[in-house]
């Protein structure tokens, strides 16, 4: 790995990316290794990177014979591909281009600025998942490609010193699923891998980098609402975090809002297991990139030592977290009515990314119950294809009837490359292992699981982007009522470069509901997709990866519970003007019980606009409606006869200022008669900071 030097620059290069890459007094770095075909980038993208002390400023300008999909025009928005976090592939499915930096190393934070063609952008840390400073990005299309231009403020980024950072340059092509990138090695799998990042000198001039300044982000509420809705109200409350040295910080909540105005619409569909929801409370996000760092092979079924969704809100809570070297710490006490609810973890990553470790304990005490969790896990790989896992748990508590019930163990072993995933996983999850302030999908179980995929790719220039086939197995019996759970599935998948994706699905499922195991199958049936997201994840293969504006068409069919089930996903998002978006959705779901009780069918039909007013602002307005009832057992959602539910959703951010408009609930399954007002202020250090 060689040092390359950030050009020091004594003002700032012109950010307009029509001026000539001559104005950038800088040496231009190539990126030659395409990661997803496993081969050298077909179209050349050149980068330039200098510093005045204050900023890092970045231009990218790359070289695309297809014509540059650019979108996304709002900024911190995500409509697809990934959901965003360092280390994703694209927040938005356009063309794009971003930056990786880990100025302490590869075990430190994790820093990540991307744009799209038109300009727009998106950031995330392993700081704080909310991690979102103002920060400056341009971007402009002509004949040959397109130019961003980025300035990315020093003082954001903690741990900053003179010397050498470890940085990657990657680039995305949406019509060929190319993923360029600066620093490589030919085995590597993943555009983000800090092992494989360069290495950039920063010069003397940020030696003695500013502290971190503390932040306070104050809002005030008020609720327009019916008796029924909880009435008229106002509230305010404040978040603050407080450095105590470059890595590390103490953060407190006080009278905190947990209205959820900025948690999007969520789907209804027929549900195995109780539904997962991303947190957004800041005094939740600040350090959730420390827990639950225990790593599953072939697993059936999603599990959390630490579900903070599941924690109500606190009146006052209080946490410290932080990095040192290799060791990462955070703890937090969140104090409610009648309740308290706390956490602890340390990790250890070494410096050549090749074992990780993680210690964590988890406690709530409520009037009636108290709940004692602990959990330590390892994690293993060779830096190229070979990875594998061991966890072990426990669960005590007012809950935990058979303490030997109590625990879960389990271990796993992976070949990851390109073009190849297999992964097998043994585990043993007590009956009675369900921690209050954790999540677990299927209690009960022991047994393995084994999951493998293979994908071919062809040409940049072929019509096809690539061919995949994949399978997946699991037996798991109960403590006392023999088999818990089996699952066998095989698929299929034809990808286009013309952007459609058909998948065929062929399989079973059997879960045990009490002591009866009884059929949930919906592992047979297709998916056509349209303008589909190139996702070159085998990992993820069955997880859609649409564009922003994708069609699909699906449909899973087999025996469930005491019938058969049909479940149809119909659903198109159509782009209107240049920012504006319809999206259209009618899925239903059809039990057929064989005359032993009446069917089962019930449709969700949904019309929503999103119109995304300019980088800073967006609004979005949702109308849907379920009709019928869902299938049993577990069928998902609660609606019984019809809900029908109406909600409109704006959003400005400021520099230092947000303002959420909402009325109804776009989570609740009724319309619920109110309106809210949010507005934030942040002081100090900025949004995540």
């Amino acid at each position: 790995m060689v040092a390359f030097p950030v050009s020091v620059v004594a003002t700032a290069p012109p950010l307009d990316p029509h001026a000539t890459a001559s104005a950038w007094a800088s040496t231009p770095v190539t990126l030659r290794w395409d990661v997803a075909h496993k081969a050298f980038a077909s179209e050349p993208t050149t980068v330039r990177v200098s510093t005045d002390g204050t900023f890092l400023y970045v231009r990218f300008d790359a070289t695309q014979r297809a014509g540059v999909v650019a979108t996304q025009r709002s900024n911190d928005v995500i409509t697809g591909g990934s959901s965003g976090g360092a280390g994703s592939v694209t927040w938005s499915s356009d063309d794009a281009v971003w930056i990786d930096i880990w100025p302490t190393g590869p075990s430190g934070f994790e820093y990540q600025f991307e744009a799209n063609a038109a300009g727009a952008h998106n950031e995330s840390s392993s700081e704080n998942v909310s991690f979102a400073p103002q920060w400056e990005s341009h971007g402009a299309v002509d004949a040959t490609g397109y130019t961003v231009t980025m300035a990315i403020p020093l003082a954001v980024i903690h741990g900053a010193h003179a010397g050498t950072w470890r940085m990657q340059f990657i680039r995305y092509v949406r019509a060929s699923g190319a993923i360029d990138v600066w620093s490589y090695i030919p085995e590597q799998t993943q555009p983000d891998d800090p092992e494989r990042a360069g290495a950039l000198v920063m010069p003397k001039l940020v030696a003695h980098a500013p502290p971190p300044r503390p932040r306070i982000a104050v809002y005030g509420l008020g609720a327009v609402a019916s008796d029924a809705a909880g009435g008229n109200t106002s509230r305010v409350g404040a978040d603050l975090s407080i450095p105590i040295t470059q890595t590390s910080s103490f953060f407190a909540t006080f009278h905190p809002d947990y209205s959820n105005v900025e948690l999007d619409q969520q789907t209804i569909a027929p549900n195995l297991s109780p539904r997962t929801y991303n947190e957004v409370r800041p005094f939740f996000t600040q350090a959730a990139s420390y827990y639950n760092l225990f790593q599953c092979s072939a697993c059936p079924a999603t599990r959390q030592l630490l579900y903070t969704p599941g924690i109500p809100t606190p009146s006052q809570g209080y946490a410290l977290e932080g990095k040192q070297g290799p060791i990462g710490f955070a703890a937090f006490d969140a104090i409610g009515d009648a309740r308290s609810d706390a956490s602890a973890v340390l990790d250890y990553t070494s410096d050549d990314n090749h074992w990780q470790g993680t210690v964590q304990h988890v406690q709530a005490d409520l009037p009636e119950v108290v709940d004692d969790a602990n959990g330590a896990g390892v994690n293993w790989r060779n830096g190229k294809y070979l990875s594998a896992n061991i966890n072990y748990s426990t669960d005590a508590g007012t809950n935990v009837l058979v303490p030997s019930q109590g625990t879960a163990i389990e271990g796993g072993a992976n070949w990851i490359s390109q073009n190849l995933v297999v992964s097998a996983g043994v585990r043993k999850i007590g009956a009675y292992f369900n921690p209050v302030d954790g999540y677990t999908g299927h209690p009960d179980i022991a047994g393995y699981g084994l999951y493998a995929a293979r994908q071919w790719t062809f040409a940049p220039n072929d019509a096809l982007q690539s061919v995949a086939l994949n399978g997946f197995v699991d037996r798991y019996a109960g403590f006392a009522d023999g088999q818990s759970q089996s699952d066998n599935w095989l698929a299929f998948d034809i990808l286009t470069k013309s952007a459609w994706d058909l998948r065929v699905y062929s399989g079973s499922d059997y879960w045990r509901f009490g002591t009866v195991l009884q059929p949930v199958n919906q592992a047979s049936g297709f998916t056509l997709f349209y303008h589909a997201g190139l996702n070159n994840n085998l990992q993820n293969f069955l997880l859609a990866g649409p564009s922003a504006t994708p069609t699909q068409l699906a449909v899973f069919q087999g025996r469930y519970g005491d019938g058969f089930l049909y479940t149809w996903y119909r659903t198109s998002t159509i782009r209107v003007g240049n920012r504006g978006t319809l999206n259209l959705t009618l899925d239903s779901t059809q039990q057929y019980l064989n005359g032993k009780a009446p069917d089962n069918i019930q449709w969700f039909n949904g019309l929503s606009y999103a119109y995304q007013l300019a980088q800073n602002s967006s609004l979005a307005l949702g109308v849907r409606q379920v009709v019928g009832y869902p299938p049993v057992p577990n069928g998902g959602g609660n609606c019984e006869g019809r809900c029908s539910n109406v909600s409109f959703a704006y959003h400005l951010r400021w520099k230092r200022e947000e303002l959420y408009v909402a009325y109804g609930d776009p989570n609740a399954l009724i319309t619920v008669p109110q309106a809210i007002f949010k507005l934030i202020f942040y002081a100090g250090a900025e949004k995540g900071v």
